[in-house]
């Protein structure tokens, strides 16, 4: 039977759900620390969102989140069709996949029309595209696009405390994305100092701290906290910026992030200028 050929969703008031996800083949490269920053992010705006664990191997979502399921959606097409039928009926929808299974899940899009079910749902896809000079990374991303196209939304990820981008950024795709103006989200680094003291809080704690947990804890030292608000902070700023294709309304956020721009701050005095000439 010839596939009836369905139109994207490109009308945002026709978007009712939003599915984020990474589908590209190459570990260590921060999808773990972008999700929860994405999650931190919704937490703070207020929106409600659902984290599905799909990392059999290394389960690091589930064993952070307790609130975050785990389906081993890349063991089966059967087990993938779980997660998509088990989707909940709420704004955002979290997955995070093994390293090395774009080719399983570009055939299961495929072959469960699962972009088709979504343009049914009026739910998007939004895909994570980590920018980084790996080949792998980059000939899994080139895969993954060539896949979904105008049907899916995309976020650029640049984390350079864990790869490089220059390759990256000579490539058509790249150049594409800045025509598209497809939003970037750059983590801002975290010291080794800074994460060793989160990793000590949480073994004392006996549980996973998150980002957002350690950037309350008065049990860690001053500049620590202030540089883990700094990262969440910017993180959020950027999240916010990209709402477009993260949620499927910006109206859903509840909070949003206090910019230099706002009101109060233009109440400001004026700067100080330590060369002005003294008028007596």
């Amino acid at each position: 039977m010839e596939n009836k050929e369905i139109t994207p969703i490109t009308d945002p008031k026709k978007i009712k759900h939003r599915f984020i996800t990474c589908l590209q083949s190459s570990g260590r490269i921060g999808k773990s620390i972008t999700m929860e920053g994405i999650m931190s992010w919704a937490d703070f705006a207020g929106v409600e969102y659902a984290a599905v664990d799909c990392d059999a191997e290394h389960r690091t979502l589930s064993e952070r989140f307790p609130d975050a399921t785990f389906v081993d959606a890349t063991r089966s097409n059967d087990e993938f069709l779980r997660l998509i039928k088990e989707m909940p009926n709420i704004p955002l929808t979290l997955a995070d996949f093994p390293a090395q299974a774009t080719g399983f899940l570009l055939d299961a899009l495929e072959s469960l029309s699962v972009l088709d079910v979504f343009e049914q749902r009026e739910t998007r896809l939004t895909v994570l595209m980590f920018g980084s000079d790996d080949p792998t990374a980059m000939m899994s991303m080139a895969k993954t696009y060539l896949a979904l196209g105008d049907r899916a939304d995309y976020v650029l990820v640049k984390n350079p405390a864990r790869f490089r981008s220059a390759k990256f950024d000579e490539t058509a795709i790249a150049e594409m994305f800045r025509r598209k103006r497809v939003p970037i989200l750059e983590l801002p680094a975290l010291t080794d100092t800074t994460m060793t003291e989160i990793e000590q809080a949480s073994e004392q704690k006996q549980k996973y701290l998150s980002l957002a947990e350690a950037g309350k804890l008065k049990s860690l030292t001053d500049i620590c906290r202030l540089e883990v608000q700094h990262f969440l902070n910017r993180v959020f700023t950027q999240c916010e910026d990209a709402a477009r294709v993260l949620l499927p309304d910006s109206a859903l956020i509840k909070n949003k992030v206090f910019r230099p721009g706002d009101k109060a701050a233009r109440q400001t005095p004026k700067k100080f200028n330590p060369l002005d000439f003294i008028h007596e």
